[in-house]
């Protein structure tokens, strides 16, 4: 008998509730402008931070300004939120960061003595995230893919350049404006969990997490790249990777890696002996009999049938087959992919 699912994906995260001292109308003092909040900004239920929108108010004989700008906030109790947003106040200081077209604009650090809000940062406003947008064949969702991917792997490039990776690629962290007229901006949000190449284990979100990653490797290089790629491919087709229809939490890990198994039977699934700790051990046994037994296993097909299945044009079969290679050795770097013969493909279909 199939277990029932007894704990929902929100219910299992720490959600921070707004702050009082952040409430509509409440004006924070910056040195290039004012920001006086409007009102707090639902998240996609995996944040632990708060985020508010809020009108940006310019200084007297100041020059030009956005209309809009994003507060993020960690409460000074939770200090999980709080060592992730000084981790992407840091984040800004890499070489090439701040600069770069392909991330948020960081405008403002509000330190604690601002009072009960705890730690606060002002960002570049975007209208929405790719979270939020629904995939449908078409010339519009084609430019939201060349724009966002050119934006994501941009992103790789700029990190690898200072030994850092990403690790919290997924939707609801690619922000997207001007989605309605077909001229997209889309840039990478949400820097709080970037960490020295090598040094990070057990990251990134299931859907997106590489397959190495699963098996105990740090994340690397190559695992930024196939991050962005699951997420395309994640995004087009939900569900066909990660935990999402998991009977169970506690399955939740192995169920990711069976689907990997399943999309790429090729992949050579070790032994649960050849990889280390009990948890883990446990993880790949029982991915090894669901990618065979479990009924929702059975109707995912190898990688090429599932994108024959999906309405796309064949440059972006392409494109997910070139970025989306199992062994890290062979997956092609971030500034090859923007390179090369199927990215350029693409964009040309796209009138680029």
């Amino acid at each position: 008998m199939r277990l029932t699912r007894t704990i929902s994906s929100a219910a299992r995260k720490t959600l921070s509730k707004p702050m009082s001292s952040l409430a509509p109308g409440h004006i924070l003092s910056g040195a290039r402008w004012n920001y006086r909040i409007k009102e707090a900004v639902e998240g996609d239920n995996t944040q632990i931070s708060t985020g508010f929108k809020a009108e940006i108010i310019q200084h007297e004989n100041s020059l030009g300004s956005p209309q809009w700008a994003f507060i993020k906030a960690a409460s000074p109790s939770d200090t999980t939120a709080t060592e992730n947003l000084e981790r992407e106040r840091q984040s800004y200081l890499l070489p090439g960061v701040a600069s770069a077209a392909c991330f948020r604009k960081l405008y403002n650090v509000f330190d604690n003595s601002i009072g009960s809000t705890g730690t606060c940062i002002a960002l570049e406003w975007l209208d929405t995230t790719l979270a939020e947008v629904k995939y449908l064949p078409g010339a519009l969702n084609y430019a939201i893919i060349q724009s966002f991917l050119r934006a994501a792997l941009s992103s790789c490039i700029v990190l690898e350049n200072q030994k850092f990776v990403n690790t919290d690629y997924k939707p609801a962290n690619i922000l997207l404006s001007g989605i309605e007229t077909g001229r997209v901006v889309a840039k990478v949000g949400d820097l709080g969990l970037m960490f020295p190449t090598g040094d990070r284990f057990e990251a990134q979100p299931y859907s997106m997490r590489a397959p190495k990653v699963f098996l105990g490797q740090a994340c690397t290089k190559p695992s930024q790249v196939w991050a962005v790629a699951a997420m395309l491919l994640s995004w087009i087709k939900p569900g066909i990777l990660g935990e999402w229809d998991s009977p169970h939490f506690l399955i939740d890990k192995a169920w990711s890696i069976a689907k990997i198994k399943r999309l790429f039977p090729s992949w050579n699934l070790p032994n649960p002996n050849e990889v280390e700790g009990d948890t883990l051990k446990a993880a790949v046994k029982s991915a090894g009999h669901m990618s065979l037994e479990e009924p929702e296993m059975q109707a995912i097909s190898p990688l090429d049938v599932e994108l024959q299945g999906i309405e796309m044009p064949e440059q972006l079969r392409d494109l997910l087959r070139l970025m989306l290679i199992v062994d890290p050795n062979k997956r092609p770097s971030a500034s090859f992919v923007l390179t090369s013969r199927e990215f350029l493909a693409f964009e040309k279909l796209n009138g680029i």
